[in-house]
Formats: structure tokens, sequence, C-alpha cells
């Protein structure tokens, strides 16, 4: 008599299990007929300057172009960048993943990367924003750069001609888990400005 029940309740749930599985499967491929929109780059910090309320040349003080000109003549110009993606979905049902893998090119080259472990979900006929946080150097990218030619290019960065010459790609890698596996999108969705 045990051994019926131990029987039912294995298959129940081992059912239970196999439509969690799809129902992920489901989400993870409406998220990946998805819109996906790079919406913005902003730099936070710029060589030890923080950027919050620095529209313009003028917004800076001697002490942050004396920071700044000191990080030109080290030879390097460490800059923290916030990269805000839209995904937008058209289906009538939750799209979602478990995470994602993510690699920032400038002038086709990777200057970052990173991974987020979070689940992303995107409610029926609708969009969400999430963003993505990356360091790198500026002086590697516009290497023959002056300062005034450097502010000007962070102090304009979503500006569609500065963001051309920099070259700004972002590439997601998907994926949600199936037990202890994840499962991964095969090549990378690119989003530029």
């Amino acid at each position: 008599m045990k051994h019926p029940i131990l029987t039912f309740l294995l298959v129940i749930t081992f059912f239970i299990n196999s439509c969690g599985i799809l129902n992920q499967a489901g989400e993870y491929e409406r998220f990946m007929n998805s819109i996906f929109t790079l919406k913005s780059v902003k730099v936070l910090e710029l060589g030890g300057v923080d950027m919050s309320g620095i529209n313009d040349k003028s917004s800076f003080n001697a002490g942050d172009i004396m920071t700044l000109t000191g990080r030109l003549f080290s030879g390097n110009m460490p800059a923290k960048l916030m990269v805000e993606i839209e995904v937008r979905n058209n289906k009538d049902k939750i799209a979602a993943i478990s995470g994602i893998e993510w690699e920032l090119l400038l002038k086709d080259q990777v200057y970052a990367t990173g991974q987020v472990d979070d689940r992303v979900e995107v409610k029926p006929s609708s969009s969400r924003t999430f963003k993505l946080r990356a360091d790198v150097d500026l002086l590697k990218v516009l290497s023959s750069e002056s300062l005034p030619q450097i502010i000007k290019v962070v102090t304009n960065i979503n500006d569609a001609r500065e963001l051309k010459k920099l070259g700004v790609e972002l590439r997601i890698k998907p994926y949600y888990k199936s037990g202890a596996n994840k499962k991964k999108y095969p090549g990378y969705i690119s989003m530029k400005p």
C-alpha cells in the first residue's frame, strides 16, 4: 500500500518540476523575442571626479581640472559608466530570464564584462529598464585626445555623434536556470545607440 502512494508522490513531484521548467523555457523564449534598446550611457565618475551635477566643461571646478589633468599625465582616465537597457515585451505573457552575461564594447574592443544573476521579468505588453555598471579606461579608447576633448565626450555622452565616436556597443547573453544548469542564448544580442 505504501508503494503506490510513494509512486504517486514521485509522479506528482516530477510533473510539478517539469511544468516549472517548461514555464521557465516559455518565459525565456518570450524574453529572447522582446525588443531591446540601449537607452542611455552615463558617466558617473571620471578620473575620481563625481560627475553628478556636471553638465558641461564650465561645471568643473579648479580642483576637478587638476585631478583630471593629473590622471591624463599618468596615462589613465578611469570612468565609471551606467548603461541602461530597455526590454519591451509585446507578448501577452511574462517574459523573464534568470540572469545576463554582458560585454561593453568601445571601438569594436571589449572594455568591460560582467554578469547579473538576478531574475529580470517583464510583464505582458510592457517594458522594463534595467541598469548595468561598467568601469573603463577612456584613454584606451580616446588615446590621442586632450583633456578638453575627453570632457566634451563625457558631458555629451548621450549625443549620438559622441556615442558613434566611442563606438559604443552592448552585447548581452541572457540565460535561465534549469536545475543546477544554465541554458544560455547561443550568441549575443547586440545593441548600439
